[in-house]
């Protein structure tokens, strides 16, 4: 948030281009940082752990399909969120995707015990992915665009978007922009706000519902989101001429 079977990452078709200099650069992005660890799964488990097992098999994925893949951060390591969307502009990447897994507000989850560690579980089901797109972002346009073309993967397998963060009870009353493939309006998020280029959130699935959190660590249904990735980037920058014109590094700060 803000042990799968154990079956091979799908095989992506290489696409064009060919050469290293004219691929495109996508920089993953693994939320949170190990000091703070983020959201408490059912298991007990903390969310950074998630986040790095999914970028740890993306990042192949996207370099069998042509891409040029840099992460903010390996696992263990620690970076401001600024720092993340500067790293992004300074090396004038192509695109920015963010990872986390999801949760609800505290007064929605109740505290339990998972082999002796404390873990959070919510009050009823909710589940399902989510994409969050900043319009202080200042390519909102190929920011949404992008959004809009993963969504349209993750709905095609039969994924649902978590919609509880647009009410109140367990949300946070977040403008939904698209109700159908999840994407919310955020404008505050650092990562994406202080991103020059298009720069989009996804929360992969709610880490403290059970059924959804069986779902993510599960290594069969991740790699079909990967591959659900992999299309929507492929897709994303085949559609879209790449810019050439460098990018200068933000100069807000948080």
């Amino acid at each position: 948030m803000l042990a799968g079977c154990a079956v091979q990452p799908p095989v992506v078709a290489p696409s064009a281009p060919t050469s290293i200099s004219a691929a495109p650069l996508i920089v993953l992005d693994s939320g949170h940082n190990p000091a703070d660890g983020g959201a408490i799964s059912v298991l007990g488990s903390k969310e950074i752990s998630y986040n790095d097992r999914f970028v740890a098999e993306l990042a192949p994925a996207l370099r069998a399909a042509g891409w040029r893949v840099i992460l903010t951060r390996q696992p263990g390591e620690s970076l401001s969120l600024v720092g993340r969307a500067r790293m992004t502009d300074d090396l004038q990447a192509s695109l920015f995707l963010s990872i986390h897994h999801d949760s609800v507000k505290l007064g929605c989850l109740r505290q339990v015990t998972r082999e002796g560690r404390i873990a959070f579980e919510t009050r009823r089901p909710t589940g399902g992915y989510s994409l969050y797109v900043s319009k202080k972002n200042p390519d909102f346009t190929q920011s949404y665009r992008f959004a809009t073309m993963l969504g349209e993967q993750l709905h095609a397998l039969g994924r649902p978007p978590m919609l509880e963060h647009a009410g109140t009870a367990c949300g946070e009353s977040r403008p939904l922009l698209d109700a159908r493939l999840g994407i919310y309006q955020y404008d505050p998020l650092a990562v994406l706000r202080h991103n020059k280029v298009p720069a989009i959130l996804l929360e992969v699935g709610v880490i403290t519902d059970l059924q959804d959190e069986l779902y993510v660590n599960n290594r069969v249904n991740r790699g079909k989101m990967i591959a659900g990735i992999v299309r929507a980037a492929d897709m994303w920058v085949r559609s879209e001429p790449m810019r050439q014109q460098p990018r200068g590094a933000s100069s807000e700060n948080d």
